[in-house]
């Protein structure tokens, strides 16, 4: 659910693109001046490689091949039928150049380096080929448009390169900060099933102590104390199987031994900041301790994320409930439109770490009518 920092750009990029190419062909055609049949055909035939070049932001399958027929066929029907259209730097027109400036450098940016180069090429054909055909350059009288035409082929692929090292640095932080809240999530997880393993070894102990204080007076004493001691041990390695990561020291627990309480009480602080919010909870008699602080962390994370990232939601929807499967299942959604950019943030990434290490199944995104997260945890510790 996260956006890569290049996807996000090129979204940004695309609009302006499209908007100055549309410019250019416009400009074109005000030039011609009443376009004949064959300018006008020529002029139609540049609007592919436009669009291939503001299609290239999303999909690149289909760009190269469009955009070298277009221009191929342009290139005959410009050396048939004598052709003359204003060109800059270029044998080709001022809208082809443009796009095939763009898509030079969404391809080097984009595309793996056997592919780019591949692509790349290709288009240095097509205008060689369409240099030779329209412009006659092999009789070398076109010196200056020679050299303009490889200032700006190099500075397309310069300037793809450049965003293609920015994206590279980009992905190694964003992986660092994902890889950090996972192990923060991680590390907070170990940190409360410690505690609630070390409350049912208190508990081991003190009754221990107690049949070992009462066993030589009263030996059937000590034998009723035994099953607790056997329950309290069964729930302890049940937690401890969950245990993962090193402890942390420090931190804030803010989690009570009443699961529905804490929830109740996490809804109401969301209701004071305004937010219309409906609870409902199906809770069984006895929750895991380690099980009912996730869950809380859930509902939490998931309506901080409402907060500071949905656009005007009107109704949040907070659901618990048990599954016929013998989980837990936690539902958080909202109907307002989420934020572009934080559609994935590393809350989502600490979430998804904390739902996997105790077994469960996890998943976010947007719905028909606003977002989502859904969780189902295992009451019993088993995937």
């Amino acid at each position: 659910m996260v956006l890569p920092l290049s996807a996000v750009d090129s979204h940004r990029g695309q609009w302006p693109i499209a908007a100055v190419l549309a410019l250019l062909m416009g400009g074109e055609l005000v030039l011609m001046n009443g376009p004949g049949r064959a300018e006008a055909l020529v002029w139609l035939l540049s609007v592919p490689p436009c669009i291939a070049a503001v299609a290239s932001f999303k999909s690149r399958a289909f760009t190269i091949p469009v955009t070298v027929a277009s221009i191929f066929l342009a290139s005959f029907v410009i050396r048939l039928y004598s052709v003359n259209l204003p060109t800059l730097l270029s044998p080709l027109t001022v809208a082809e150049t443009a796009a095939c400036l763009v898509l030079t450098a969404v391809i080097v940016r984009e595309e793996p380096r056997r592919a780019a180069m591949w692509s790349v090429g290709s288009l240095m054909a097509v205008s060689f080929f369409a240099a030779i055909v329209r412009d006659n350059w092999l009789s070398g009288r076109n010196y200056n448009e020679i050299l303009g035409s490889l200032v700006l082929g190099f500075g397309a692929i310069g300037v793809g390169l450049y965003f293609r090292a920015r994206d590279t640095e980009s992905g190694r932080l964003i992986a660092a900060a994902v890889t950090d809240a996972q192990k923060e999530e991680r590390i907070a997880l170990a940190r409360e099933l410690h505690d609630v393993v070390a409350h049912h070894v208190t508990g081991m102990l003190v009754q221990a102590q107690a049949a070992l204080e009462v066993s030589d007076d009263d030996p059937r004493a000590a034998h009723r104390l035994l099953p607790g001691i056997v329950r309290s041990g069964t729930e302890a390695l049940g937690a401890m199987r969950r245990l993962v990561g090193t402890l942390r020291q420090g931190g804030e627990d803010v989690a009570t031994t009443d699961l529905a309480a804490d929830v109740i009480s996490t809804v109401e602080r969301t209701r004071e900041l305004g937010f219309e919010t409906r609870l409902r909870i199906d809770l069984p008699d006895e929750v895991p301790p380690e099980l009912g602080r996730s869950v809380l962390r859930l509902v939490q994370e998931s309506l901080t994320n409402v907060h500071k990232h949905a656009v005007s939601p009107t109704m949040i929807d907070v659901e618990i409930s048990r599954t016929p499967g013998g989980a837990l299942r936690v539902i958080i959604a909202d109907d307002g439109r989420p934020h572009e950019l934080n559609q994935g943030g590393y809350g989502l990434v600490g979430m998804r770490e904390r739902v996997d290490l105790l077994g469960g199944l996890f998943s976010a995104g947007p719905r028909e009518n606003g977002w989502q997260v859904l969780a189902e945890l295992p009451l019993e510790g088993k995937k």
